[in-house]
């Protein structure tokens, strides 16, 4: 059997391409109260299924489908049919579906050219060729210190991102937050469900991701005046329990005032910051990254208590950039593949912050934000029209699939008037959930 030729002056031992089997437990769900919660119908067959066929994943598939570094989403599908509830009896032909739907395109892994050590791991960094000794390194550092900490060092630390110097360094938030924000989500999939596969894979990828936008990531961003408890737990106290936040704690400037500044401002307007021809995120960094990056620094998070403000302030930011930003009274919705994934990194926030001390909780809310009005420039910087759409009179069982609506007895509580079909003031979440889970789009999945 042949084996690979690495160019060192001494052997090096080829590991296994996949990691092993303890890195794939069944996902187990975050219990804090701001974490998502999982849809009724997950069981023990569906946990058991999900975490056979990450392990095929990972040993069959690369984190990359292509030479360009498009990535595998295989296994955001599987977590997302999981999380929105899987009934136990098609739990397995609808995981088994998913799966084999991705595997067709998906590139096998390979050996990396050498080893990645604690000695050489910032020499590497951006080389895909990298990828799998990186995912070993993660995990053999996942193994001797634990996830959160393994997180905390490569990712947020000064070290993981400064030269002793204080200039720019290995740049992993940039890295984490680059790539139309794939490391991030694919490793907010351990903050959620504790798999820690995918968290050696999330900043294996990290790691060999390009920079994207560096006028975003400038030293300075971490060089911050916070003010924190000094212990996770102490951090972690008051978000358990939202309603103890007082509003007074807000600092700094509220994202949709950052937003009209924004939209005021001529130098940023649709074809100004970039041309819809172009790579429009980095012509918009080049053009505009810094002007960007002094909006971003307007939105602050200086003490641990308002965490749980800003999460929120984020997640309704996303959504109004994707939902009303793709909206326009009388037209069809317009879905933007970009935007979208503003809200499906967003949804991952909340679980990571329970495994952050808070100076990292801050970096991560703050780099969010500024990733965020980055790429919403850079798609055309498409206003919000609220007015508009709260002037709709507006039905919430329109909805409903028309599969999926039924013709209730006439007994029962709450119909309303028309065609005889239900008008029933219901979940319509259940049907909208219901239809999604076999779509084979898993962004629509990923996107509820």
């Amino acid at each position: 059997m042949s084996t690979t030729q690495f160019p060192t002056t001494k052997s090096v031992a080829l590991k296994p391409l996949g990691l092993g089997y303890s890195f794939f437990p069944p996902p187990e769900q975050n219990s804090h109260k701001l974490a998502p919660r999982l849809w009724p119908g997950v069981s023990s067959e569906s946990e058991s299924q999900l975490a056979n066929l990450l392990r095929i994943n990972n040993e069959k598939h690369n984190i990359f489908i292509n030479d360009i570094g498009f990535h595998n989403h295989l296994t955001h599908h599987l977590f997302a049919a999981y999380a929105m509830g899987c009934s136990p009896e098609p739990v397995r032909q609808i995981l088994s579906a998913a799966f084999k739907l991705h595997e067709g395109y998906q590139k096998p892994p390979s050996q990396s050219p050498g080893e990645i050590t604690e000695k050489n791991w910032t020499e590497h960094l951006g080389n895909r060729d990298y990828y799998n000794a990186y995912m070993h390194f993660y995990a053999s550092q996942i193994d001797a210190h634990g996830p959160g900490n393994t997180l905390e060092k490569y990712v947020f630390s000064k070290e993981g991102n400064l030269t002793p110097e204080g200039k720019e360094g290995p740049q992993m938030l940039h890295r984490f937050m680059s790539g139309l924000l794939h490391p991030m989500i694919h490793t907010g999939h351990w903050a959620e469900f504790g798999v820690p596969v995918m968290l050696a894979e999330g900043l294996a990828m990290a790691a060999t991701t390009f920079l994207g936008s560096p006028q975003l990531f400038p030293p300075d961003f971490f060089d911050y005046d916070i003010q924190h408890s000094g212990s996770v737990q102490s951090t972690l106290d008051p978000l358990n329990d939202p309603r103890s936040i007082s509003p007074s704690t807000y600092t700094g400037v509220h994202s949709l005032d950052i937003l009209h500044r924004m939209l005021q401002d001529p130098t940023l307007a649709a074809g100004k910051a970039c041309q819809a021809d172009s790579d429009r995120f980095r012509d918009t960094m080049s053009s505009s990254g810094d002007k960007i990056r002094e909006y971003a620094k307007m939105w602050r998070v200086d003490s641990d208590r308002e965490v749980p403000e800003k999460l929120e302030e984020v997640a309704w930011l996303v959504t109004l950039l994707y939902g009303l930003g793709g909206w326009r009274k009388g037209k069809p919705f317009r879905s933007d593949f970009f935007l979208l994934h503003l809200v499906t990194s967003s949804i991952f926030m909340s679980s990571f912050i329970t495994h952050l001390s808070f100076p990292s909780q801050s970096a991560l809310l703050r780099a969010q934000v500024s990733v965020i009005l980055g790429w919403w420039v850079s798609q055309g910087r498409p206003s919000i029209p609220i007015e508009d759409y709260y002037s709709l009179d507006f039905d919430p069982s329109s909805l409903v699939p028309k599969a999926l609506q039924v013709l209730p007895d006439k007994s029962a509580v709450g119909i309303g008037k028309g065609d005889g079909m239900t008008n029933l003031q219901s979940n319509m979440w259940l049907a909208i959930i219901e239809s999604c889970l076999n779509h084979p789009q898993e962004h629509l999945l990923k996107n509820q």
